[in-house]
């Protein structure tokens, strides 16, 4: 009569441990191709297609997210000891030319030095063109040429917000993680954008009143600017604060993202796909810059969303390209000073003026909006933070942009309007950049960041509850061959 102990299942062992040799077969399942060995009871039990969320296994529960990856360790399973091979092999392994983002802020954070120096060149642009209006005009040398280009400010902002507003969406269809919330979407987008603009309008208002400017509107007319509409009239476009026609083109791509966010998640985990959504944007909005031409379309219909389409499309196409894919310094670098060559090769030809007007009005800034998204590309897939952009006076000034870009405009018109203004460039741009930072600061603290604040309260997700550990199954103790019981048979009775 023997003893026999019971065996675990061979359900739940892994592959090779079944199979004696080897390793478990290799299924590529990740979005972009990548392999992802897993046995039937791999270490994450494969839970979706998309990569987004794993379930438990052996190693516990690991969150994985549009910003990045963190895990959390667990416990192993009701008493299955796995060889050390077999866990490494179980695990899921990124591609070599698609890597998880390792610190996402690091580098994200740099856009907002980018952000901040665009702001700041609008800014000097402005006083620039007072200043050489003061003058006369004369024949502008290299510094004045170089003054006049710094008008590619407004394509960054609008390079920036096509990335950074589409990302969600595209983390969403690539990783097959939550799709965004629309209310959720639209009371951030709000917070972040209403508050410091009626307060910079409402000021100008009270302010143009007061020195009599031309600019002034009536009364009746304030409803047009707090809804952004104040580019479609004739009455309207230019006046109270006219750098904030670029916000009415802002507010527009808010309104109409969601149905590309809506066509991205119908496509999913198809990158190439994506990226021809993102290429016919590109495209419809260069033929709508052929169109103004040859139709020579009015400046209410020419200071609308459908011209800019090509920033916005262009800002989208690198969300897309640059998800989750990391760049070293080898390659980021080349790619970001192509970027740079063809923007610095865009403003040389329309400032000098070369070739036929006609074919720079067609063309417009595309090769130096390419130049852009390839200078964001090497950003946010370098390994490296830009410490420049994201630290220091330019990552503060990336904080403060938004109120810096309200409210420049209007300080410019109170010095000129009360014979406040100083007679060099110099001296203006000390006076109109030191004030507006002050101004800038201080709408932020009391008006920005509160509202922004509120809206991540009230939108804040609920965090999902941590699976409780599994309770390990208890082991019957093994018996030592001397404690076996010992079978005395029976005597025979007599």
């Amino acid at each position: 009569m023997r003893n026999t102990i019971a065996a675990p299942s061979s359900r739940c062992r892994p592959a090779a441990s079944r199979r004696g040799i080897g390793r478990a077969p290799l299924r590529r399942t990740g979005l972009d191709g990548s392999p992802s060995p897993d046995g039937p009871c791999g270490a994450a039990r494969r839970s979706s297609s998309a990569g987004g969320r794993v379930k438990p296994g052996w190693l516990g529960t690991v969150t994985d997210t549009a910003g990045g990856a963190a895990g959390a360790p667990g416990s192993r399973s009701g008493g299955l000891h796995v060889p050390l091979s077999d866990v490494v092999h179980g695990l899921q392994m990124p591609s070599a030319d698609i890597r998880p983002d390792a610190s996402p802020r690091a580098r994200l954070g740099a856009l907002d030095g980018l952000r901040g120096l665009a702001a700041l060149g609008v800014v000097v642009l402005h006083v620039w063109m007072f200043s050489y209006g003061d003058l006369g005009r004369p024949p502008k040398d290299a510094l004045d040429l170089f003054m006049g280009e710094l008008r590619l400010g407004v394509q960054v902002f609008f390079v920036l917000s096509g990335f950074l507003i589409f990302r969600p969406f595209v983390a969403a269809a690539l990783d097959g993680g939550a799709r965004p919330g629309l209310g959720r979407y639209a009371l951030r987008r709000a917070a972040r954008i209403l508050p410091g603009y009626w307060a910079v309008l409402l000021a100008s208002f009270v302010l143009l009143r007061r020195l009599d400017h031309p600019m002034q509107v009536d009364g009746s007319l304030l409803p047009v600017f707090l809804l952004f509409a104040q580019n479609h009239f004739d009455t309207t476009i230019g006046h109270l604060d006219p750098p904030m026609w670029t916000l009415a083109i802002e507010v527009s791509f808010y309104i109409v993202l969601p149905l590309g966010g809506a066509l991205a998640l119908a496509i999913g985990a198809h990158r190439r796909r994506l990226a021809l959504l993102c290429a016919a944007i590109v495209g419809g909005g260069i033929a709508c810059t052929v169109l103004s031409v040859q139709q020579r379309w009015p400046e209410t219909l020419s200071t609308s969303l459908l011209l800019h389409l090509v920033e916005f499309g262009s800002g989208m196409a690198v969300a897309v390209l640059a998800h989750r894919r990391r760049l070293g310094v080898r390659s980021a670098a080349p790619l970001a000073l192509a970027g740079l060559a063809l923007v610095v090769a865009n403003s040389v030809w329309h400032a000098l003026g070369l070739g036929p007007q006609q074919v720079r009005d067609l063309v417009g800034d595309v090769p130096g909006i390419v130049g852009m998204a390839l200078v964001l590309g090497a950003l946010v897939t370098s390994g490296r933070r830009a410490r420049l952009l994201s630290a220091g006076p330019a990552a503060w000034l990336g904080t403060v942009s938004y109120g810096l870009y309200l409210v420049h405009f209007p300080v410019i018109i109170a010095l000129r309007g009360t014979d406040h203004w100083p007679a060099t460039l110099e001296r203006q741009l000390l006076a109109v950049v030191g004030i507006s930072l002050v101004l800038a600061t201080a709408l932020w603290f009391c008006v920005e960041r509160p509202a922004i604040r509120w809206a991540q309260r009230v939108t804040r997700r609920p965090r999902p509850a941590r699976a409780p550990a599994p309770v390990p199954a208890p082991r019957a103790p093994r018996r030592r061959p001397a404690e076996r019981p010992v079978l005395v048979p029976r005597r025979a009775e007599r």
